[in-house]
């Protein structure tokens, strides 16, 4: 198997066809097709379905490209980090970190740090994803530092620190409960809702809390979306509702939108992830711990988490309920 048979392969994946995958690589188009052909004859399965002028991935083929697709990145950041290295320069940091906290948290955070005592030396790659996408790229040493919302199946990853604070309901101005102290979910009657896409089960618990009210009633019209942010300008737009992560609301204020306490606690939790079997360098433990002081400093009611990950579901900022039997 030869890395020009791998660059064909996913040349044509991505190109959509040998003609332009040829073009794109600067090689003939025989020459594109036998690399193809040479590499399913070594891996003994069919990569694509030919239907003149297209082509597409078989279910084997679409398999073997996410392996490839990962090699393919290492090998393109071997290469730059070679040229780095030949100029002296530094290992840049690499940030991997979900959507909504890639807006929000890091750019807040290297923005303070910048005024202060700069985080990166020469360069920094901030790189934004899925939360499970997040913990592979740490996990294939592609981010040596991860930010995103959890609960997650850590695998090789180790939680620096975790924290959580509830999330809040965005409404448009002008709603009928904009005006309210305190929103009621039982209140929102037959609202569009927009909700984020259920990868998790604490994103399915922030789903549920809005789609119905109990189990016998009819779930309500919604929207489901990867991003806080993309919530957000929907619900500017006076689509629907939403709740919003507190890091957003501290960071994004969309005009003709508003934020309001809601009657249940709905904890919104995220985490710092590294390698475990990785030393982080000087200046990602200064990261790791700027974005700590930047939580506590700035988003309303944030605590602590659990080692696990796990959210806790009783607000920590109230007594908890006494046992049968014991005094209050």
């Amino acid at each position: 198997m030869e890395i020009r048979q791998l660059e064909a392969f996913a040349a044509v994946f991505s190109a959509g066809s040998v003609t332009a995958a040829a073009r794109l690589l600067d090689r003939s188009q025989p020459v594109v097709s036998r690399q193809i052909q040479d590499l399913e004859h070594e891996l003994g399965f069919t990569l694509f379905t030919r239907t003149r002028p297209q082509v597409t991935l078989t279910d084997q083929g679409r398999q073997f490209y996410e392996e490839v697709h990962n090699v393919l990145a290492g090998l393109q950041q071997l290469d730059t980090r070679t040229r780095e290295i030949a100029r002296g320069q530094p290992r840049p940091l690499r940030v991997a970190a979900t959507f909504s906290l890639g807006a929000t948290l890091v750019p807040a955070v290297v923005g303070r740090l910048e005024r202060t005592a700069p985080v990166f030396e020469d360069k920094m790659n901030i790189d934004t994803m899925l939360p499970s996408d997040v913990v592979q790229a740490v996990a294939d040493g592609q981010a040596d530092i991860g930010i995103t919302s959890l609960p997650m199946d850590l695998g090789r990853c180790q939680l620096h620190w975790s924290g959580q604070a509830p999330c809040m309901m965005a409404l448009p101005v002008g709603h009928p409960l904009a005006s309210r102290d305190v929103v009621r979910l039982s209140d929102l009657g037959d609202a569009t809702v927009i909700t984020m896409s259920n990868r998790s089960g604490l994103r399915h618990r922030l789903s549920t809390a809005l789609l119905q009210d109990s189990p016998a009633d009819k779930p309500r019209r919604h929207i489901e979306t990867t991003s806080y942010v993309n919530a957000l300008m929907l619900v500017r737009a006076g689509v629907g509702v939403a709740l919003a992560d507190p890091f957003t609301i501290a960071t994004v204020a969309p005009d003709n939108v508003v934020f309001k306490p809601i009657d249940i606690h709905v904890p919104y939790m995220m985490g710092v992830l590294t390698h475990r079997d990785r030393t982080l360098s000087g200046e990602g433990q200064r990261f790791v711990q700027a974005m700590w002081d930047y939580a506590v400093e700035r988003i309303p009611r944030f605590v602590r988490g659990d080692p696990s990950g796990l959210p806790t579901f009783h607000d920590p900022s109230e007594p908890a309920a006494p046992a049968d039997g014991q005094a209050v």
